[in-house]
């Protein structure tokens, strides 16, 4: 089997030769030390260069050509995933707007400071500008037939830097921050968020309305590029449990994410929902979507034996190697272990696939390619372990 059909296999919950492995995505300076910085000039260095160059329009000129940065960013994450030897690597296209060199937003509100890492950039969520309805009703609203044209030229622009390693390596089409559930409560700050709850539902209805209308719009630009497979970027949960109670989830969530699996399933597409924390009390909701598999099971919030029994035969799982320690620090006796632990628990069966449980800059290359070599050594079909 290739990459992609190892991936889908287990999408379908099927034993496919081997586990794959996959990652929602590879951080810029981490794929900088797989593969080397290109020369030339830095993300950062080119703001320098076109605000010495428009001193009074130098933000215009940057946020026209921030989807050439996004493609270029993100073919090289696809690029430095199949280095490693991973079966699956996340992209998306973001719609931010760089407001100055230390800070962006978004079109859903959302407010980011900007990381430099070697280079890179790094957007750190911290709060969000629509507080009440007033913020909503002034807040300026995109074309998303340019939202869709903007997705497709990305998509496009990431296959073709990586038209010669495109057949084997799976690119998965995801949206983590551009989501259905969390740029409504980033946007607007979790306390605002709760207040309209109560307050406003119509402000909450819209604001759901707004981002389902833009996740269906740059998911079907993928679809039209070729994607198959879709993931879900939106944490729904804490280290406690649920992010807000159970019962808005239902309300106001599940309808979105069931219009969002429709039509990823009429293109003929799969769709996997990633999300950190304890999501146990949360498994029936997340089959109810109509997801096809579930990303993260975040240790140790997760108990893998109860997933497993309760969704095990539903949901395609992934995930759970720890990314706070072993994949930082560990030694490759803890990298192995933890992946024939994950292995054990999860793998029987078919319908599970090996992954880092999210992704930073600070994960150690190595420890990526022991989790890597560890799969392929035990993750083969019939397992042995």
């Amino acid at each position: 089997m290739n990459s992609i059909e190892r991936i889908w296999a287990a999408l379908n919950l099927e034993e496919p030769d081997r586990i794959p492995t996959h990652t929602i995505n590879i951080d810029g300076n981490v794929a900088d030390q797989l593969i080397g910085k290109k020369t030339g000039r830095s993300i950062f260095e080119v703001f320098d260069d076109l605000e010495e160059k428009y001193p009074d329009s130098w933000l215009d000129e940057v946020n026209n050509v921030l989807n050439d940065i996004e493609i270029g960013v993100f073919a090289k994450s696809v690029r430095a995933g199949y280095e490693l030897g991973f079966d699956g690597v996340g992209i998306q296209y973001i719609p931010f707007i760089l407001e100055s060199q230390e800070e962006m937003t978004d079109i859903f509100g959302k407010r980011h400071k900007i990381r430099n890492i070697d280079g890179n950039p790094y957007p750190d969520y911290y709060g969000g500008y629509i507080k009440n309805r007033e913020d909503w009703e002034a807040y300026p609203k995109p074309d998303l037939k340019e939202e869709y044209k903007k997705a497709k030229k990305f998509y496009k622009g990431v296959l073709r830097k990586c038209r010669d390693i495109k057949n084997d390596i799976c690119i998965i089409a995801q949206n983590a921050l551009t989501s259905v559930f969390p740029p409504v409560w980033q946007g607007m700050g979790m306390t605002n968020f709760v207040i309209a709850l109560k307050r406003d539902p119509k402000l909450i209805e819209e604001r759901f309305r707004y981002t389902t209308d833009f996740v269906l719009t740059v998911f079907k630009a993928y679809a039209d590029c070729g994607a198959k497979i879709f993931l879900e970027g939106g944490d729904i949960a804490y280290n406690n449990g649920p992010l807000i109670n159970p019962k808005y989830f239902d309300q106001y969530v599940k309808p979105c994410l069931q219009e969002v699996a429709d039509a990823i399933h009429d293109w003929g597409g799969k769709y996997i929902l990633h999300t950190d924390g304890d999501i146990t009390t949360l498994l029936d909701f997340i089959v109810d979507c109509r997801f096809d598999g579930l990303q993260c099971l975040e240790p140790p919030l997760v108990d893998l034996d109860l997933v497993k029994k309760k969704v095990g035969d539903k949901l395609c799982l992934s995930g759970n190697i720890d990314t706070r320690h072993v994949l930082v620090k560990g030694t490759k006796e803890e990298v192995y272990n933890a992946v024939k632990y994950a292995i054990k628990k999860l793998a029987p069966g078919g319908g599970f696939m090996v992954s880092p449980a999210n992704f930073h800059p600070e994960i150690s290359i190595e420890c990526l390619k022991w989790m890597i070599e560890a799969t392929i050594k035990y993750g083969k079909y019939p397992l042995q372990l």
